[in-house]
Parts: structure tokens; sequence; C-alpha cells
């Protein structure tokens, strides 16, 4: 029975390290973001 439970702590835990991971590069691609040109033209009028 403890067997069982370690095996769900365990995929728990890859559960959250995969999240982490897919929030981490989603983060880094907002952070990478460039404005289109188009806004920078418009703010200019």
């Amino acid at each position: 029975m403890a067997g069982i439970f370690n095996r769900i702590i365990e995929l728990m835990g890859w559960v959250v390290l995969g999240i982490s991971t897919i929030l981490l590069v989603f983060a880094s691609h907002i952070d990478n973001y460039q404005p289109p040109e188009q806004s920078v033209a418009a703010q200019k009028k």
C-alpha cells in the first residue's frame, strides 16, 4: 500500500516539474516579445 502512495507522489512530482518547465519556456517567450513595427509608426503620427 505504501508503494502505491510513493508512486503517486513521484508521479505528482514529475507533473509539477513538467508544468514548471512549460511555464518557464512560456515566460521566456513573453520576455523576448518584440512589438510589431506598425504600432511604432502609429505613435509617430
